[in-house]
């Protein structure tokens, strides 16, 4: 019987957008949106596209902008429904999301965004995940004095930008799955046997899709309070499984291809023993160096993702790739050997067995 074996791999990826704003005097001039100059410098490149809604207060006590829609117009991120200024003095502090729900000048319902004598709140209300990428921004405090404007946490470093650093995080995780054959052909001498390995059905069991999510950034502190874990909590939906192939099938190669991006987004959510399953089932084609060919279709059976890699949790702000290498032959090697098929090929152990000997008497009678 010929098995394959699946191997896991799993990179994770930290993704990031942002925006800032502008800060002048209040001489007649508008408070402005523009992408922050020091995020350009970081490896992900990444910039904000799209809408937002901003929420900000004067001192951090008077409310000032209320669910407003921030977006790109005439060159400049600025609120498109109302126009805001700077103050003479004080400062103003901002909390925004992303993408931009409801009315300006009228508090959203998702999220949810409050101000409290402790600080500020995020909330997430039983949110079934899909292909939108919700994004909160850390809370960015600026003053009308540019020079008061600063990039880190305690206030000491300034990278020369005349805004409010408003960097986006996602509330939400990515999980994708790339799959590719270890090999598909091998020689020996003038002998050639080629494998097509065509994964026909992949299925992802025990996934929550529903759940909710409270975010906190007390007074002074330099980040948001996010659930225990980094995941959501209170998973009220029913698992589901997911078709990872969506109906389709996949050929592969010995490069990797993607088998599927699980919905764009999933519920940051904590994985369990025997919870969540990939399933797969192969059709293994094998020509062998006669031309004769032999097909048969494999079954991986529920392959447990706890067991197989280090990654017991999806996390918020995540992108976890699972890369899935299969063998399309039966392996007697041990580890360092699932990249080469010599170790499967079929040898024989010839040997004589010894007589067995009978005796037995009769007669015959003329």
């Amino acid at each position: 019987m010929k098995k394959i074996l699946i191997y896991v791999s799993a990179a994770m990826t930290i993704l990031a957008s942002c925006a800032k704003v502008d800060p002048v005097a209040e001489t007649g001039d508008e408070i402005s949106f523009e992408v922050a100059k020091y995020i350009r410098t970081r490896a992900s490149g990444l910039k904000y596209e799209g809408t937002f809604g901003t929420y900000s207060w004067f001192n951090g006590t008077d409310e000032q902008m209320v669910n407003e829609r921030v977006g790109l117009s005439d060159g400049a991120w600025r609120t498109l429904d109302n126009t805001y200024y700077w103050p003479k003095s004080g400062s103003i502090d901002f909390i925004s999301y992303s993408p931009f729900e409801g009315t300006s000048e009228v508090a959203g319902t998702f999220p949810v965004v409050s101000k409290t004598e402790s600080g500020y709140s995020f909330y997430y209300p039983e949110y079934t995940v899909g292909d939108t990428d919700l994004m909160y921004a850390d809370l960015a405090t600026c003053s009308s004095n540019v020079n008061e404007i600063t990039d880190d946490a305690d206030g000491t470093a300034d990278s020369g930008f005349t805004g409010v650093p408003t960097l986006f995080r996602h509330a939400l995780a990515r999980v994708s799955f790339r799959i590719q054959a270890n090999f598909t052909s091998y020689t020996d001498g003038d002998d050639v046997t080629t494998w097509e390995l065509t994964v026909t059905s992949a299925k992802l069991s025990g996934v929550y899709t529903k759940g909710d999510c409270a975010l906190t950034w007390a007074n002074g502190a330099s980040e948001w309070t996010k659930p225990e874990g980094n995941v959501w909590t209170n998973p009220s939906g029913q698992l589901e499984d997911v078709d990872l192939l969506g109906g389709e099938t996949i050929t592969l190669s010995d490069e990797p291809s993607d088998l599927s991006s699980l919905g764009n987004y999933v519920l940051p959510q904590a994985l369990k023993e025997g919870e969540q399953t990939l399933e797969l089932t192969v059709h293994i084609k094998t020509t062998l160096p006669n031309g004769r060919v032999v097909e048969e279709d494999y079954q991986t059976g529920a392959v447990d993702l706890v067991s197989i890699s280090d990654i017991d949790a999806w996390e918020m702000n995540q992108n976890i790739v699972y890369v899935i290498k299969i063998k399309p032959t039966a392996t007697t090697g041990g580890p360092g050997t699932e990249d080469s098929p010599e170790d499967v090929t079929i040898t024989y152990d010839p040997a004589v067995a010894d007589w067995d000997f009978y005796s037995r008497d009769f007669t015959i009678q003329l």
